[in-house]
């Protein structure tokens, strides 16, 4: 019998024989018997701010946003240890414990696992994606790129229109996050005002994250998710995946990734106004889209000349044409917000190239 089961026994007669003599025949501890495990985490409880060296108090809310802002600082990677000492460089009164107890709650370490609310999430209904006219179905999802004079893959973010296989938008760098996933969106969405959108993507963690959700949702956008390993749900984005890979990853070799993004945009603009399509009788992307909207004059949009060079100034090079733009990352209450103004703000990295299109 385990001491759980003695002592229940012994609390069957606790009236009758004394408990001492009970537990002497036992041998059970008197500690044993009389010990009740607390309940809620045990030790001390954690602390919710922290000090400066000024004496002034700040929230460990405050503390988790200078952390990030720290990570999210080109080629840094540190751990709790050197982040401690980071901090106390900048005036906090901090331990290593701490900072890592914050890192580990903000899954800000090497070994955290980062994990999305799946609730509320809509799955797709239908095997095949079905668009009568432009912007009304769309499709995401992102791409690896290798980089031969890096070393390494970049990833390369492509928004789709299903009606026509317009490349929306495109957006190339090493990692690709949340917040760059709601920056793409938001141009595109900026330039085509179109209500009634659905946008098919897989659950990866940039397109489950809630901030992206949360925005799709204030915009109208109806967003679905592919099934889980099933890619052919998404079989329009692959497909193009398949052309960018035959196209360009087996033509070319990158000694950087904005040589990379030269090609890309080159690629992009024949893709959209060049290439023809066999799906679309033979058409390129832009002559359906723009023959649809002949179709329904006089409520089509205003349509450019040159609709890839009209969407925003690109820098003329000798060989190509690219759009390389510099944005500034900057946290306000928590959340990282990407600034083009291009006016140094309070707390913002500057040089984080964007090779981006749309």
């Amino acid at each position: 019998m385990n001491q759980q089961e003695v002592k229940s026994c012994i609390q069957l007669f606790e009236g009758k024989i004394k408990v001492s003599k009970m537990l002497q025949w036992t041998g059970v501890p008197k500690s044993s018997y009389y010990y009740q495990a607390r309940k809620g985490r045990q030790g001390r409880i954690p602390s919710t701010h922290t000090r400066l060296e000024t004496g002034e108090l700040l929230r460990n809310e405050s503390v988790v946003i200078a952390i990030k802002f720290v990570l999210g600082i080109e080629f840094v990677d540190y751990g709790y240890q050197k982040m401690t000492a980071c901090l106390r460089l900048e005036g906090f009164v901090i331990n290593e414990k701490k900072v890592y107890r914050l890192m580990t709650e903000s899954c800000l370490l090497y070994s955290s696992k980062i994990t999305g609310k799946s609730t509320n999430r809509k799955f797709v209904q239908f095997y095949t994606q079905q668009a009568d006219a432009p912007m009304q179905q769309l499709c995401m999802d992102i791409k690896y790129l290798y980089i031969h004079g890096a070393g390494r893959n970049a990833l390369l973010l492509t928004v789709l229109d299903v009606f026509s296989r317009r490349n929306l938008g495109q957006l190339l760098w090493w990692k690709m996050r949340k917040h760059q996933v709601k920056w793409l969106l938001s141009q595109i969405l900026y330039k085509h005002r179109v209500e009634g959108i659905t946008l098919r993507n897989d659950n990866g963690s940039q397109f489950i994250a809630t901030i992206v959700r949360e925005y799709l949702q204030e915009q109208g956008v109806n967003q679905e998710f592919t099934h889980v390993a099933t890619p052919e749900e998404n079989s329009f984005i692959e497909a193009y995946h398949s052309l960018v890979e035959r196209s360009i990853e087996q033509r070319y070799e990158f000694e950087s990734i904005y040589e990379a993004g030269l090609v890309l945009n080159r690629w992009k603009q024949f893709y959209n106004e060049t290439r023809l399509h066999g799906n679309l009788g033979k058409r390129t992307p832009m002559q359906v889209w723009d023959e649809h909207y002949r179709s329904i004059e006089p409520l089509r949009p205003p349509l450019a000349e040159k609709p890839e060079e009209k969407s925003r100034p690109a820098i003329r090079d000798s060989e190509a044409y690219a759009i390389a733009a510099t944005y500034s990352l900057y946290f306000s209450r928590g959340e990282a917000t990407f600034d083009g103004s291009g006016e140094k703000q309070k707390k913002c990295l500057t040089n984080i190239d964007l090779l981006s299109s749309f």
